[in-house]
Parts: C-alpha cells; structure tokens; sequence
C-alpha cells in the first residue's frame, strides 16, 4: 500500500506541479497582450480559474492522506493514546460518509454538466467541475484507509510505517510533538 500511496502522491506533484506552471504561462500571456496589443484573451482567466480548482482538490486529497488539514489540538492534547484513536476514527468516519455522498452526486452532476460550454475557453464544463468528485474519491479511500489504520492500533496490532509528509511536502500544520 506504501508504494501504490507514494505513486499517487508523486503523480499528484507533477499534476499540480504542471497546473502550476500553465497557471504563470497562461497569466502571463494575459498580461503580455494586455499591455503589448490592448487585448485581453477572455479565456485566460477562466482557465487560470479551473486549473487552480484542480490544485486545490487534488493537494485537499493529500493533506487528508497525511491527517494535516488545519485542525484545533485543544481537545485531542487532552486525551490519551487510545482516546486519540477514537477520535481519530470518529473524525475520519465523518469525513469519509461526507466524501462518498459529495462524490456520488458529484459524478451524477459533473457528467450532466457536459453540453454545457464556458464562455470563455469553450470547455465542457464537465472539466472543472469533475476536479471535486474526483477528489471526493480520493479523500474517501484515503480515509478509509487511515481509519482501517487506527482500528488495527486500536486492537493493539502492529501497522507498518505511513508514508513520510516531508518526502512530498515542505511544511505541515500539526504542531512539532505531535508529528
């Protein structure tokens, strides 16, 4: 599982890595034209805008594999290893019933949404909107997988290692004891 979770993670830093860099291209070319021939491209912007949606679901996915989106600690701090676990896994029920619902009817609308053209790019809208069920999926499996995770702990069987954060990630939210 260790090798199929460092794929998707190395494959999602080049997608997102690649958005990135066609993000600044396409900027500015915005901006050469602008100021070079008084024109101004209308898809630019919306295309900026869609390749940034994408960004921001497929690393939302990520940070759900590594337990770092911005969390309050007040109350975890005060529980011990297994009143951790619990809480662990009552949070990533949550989230995992949440994903799987916005994935479902996310697909239903994603793919309804393909006759429907944007002004600008001409894009099926199906382009940008398919960035949210997709990272619905991803953010449901790798909960899964982490409360598949904790209920082992809980038992008091051994887990293999997770993955390391800092192999595909410079920073991290959680405080410095607690990583």
């Amino acid at each position: 599982m260790r090798q199929v979770l460092a794929k998707y993670c190395f494959v999602s830093t080049i997608i997102m890595f690649v958005c990135l860099v066609a993000m600044a291209v396409v900027m500015n070319s915005l901006v050469v034209t602008r100021y070079a021939f008084s024109y101004s491209p209308s898809w630019t912007e919306e295309v900026t805008r869609y390749l940034m949606v994408w960004m921001i679901m497929l690393g939302a996915a990520t940070l759900v594999l590594f337990d770092d989106h911005i969390t309050l600690y007040i109350v975890v701090e005060k529980l011990g290893p297994r009143g951790r676990l619990v809480h662990g896994i009552l949070v990533r029920l949550v989230i995992f019933v949440v994903a799987a619902l916005t994935a479902q009817t996310g697909y239903k609308f994603s793919f309804s949404m393909w006759n429907i053209l944007a002004p600008g790019s001409s894009l099926p809208m199906t382009v940008p909107t398919l960035a949210v069920p997709v990272s619905m999926t991803l953010i449901a499996i790798f909960s899964a997988y982490l409360i598949y995770r904790d209920v082992l702990k809980l038992l008091g069987r051994g887990v293999g290692p997770m993955l390391s954060q800092s192999t595909f990630m410079d920073g991290s939210f959680r405080p410095p004891e607690s990583e």
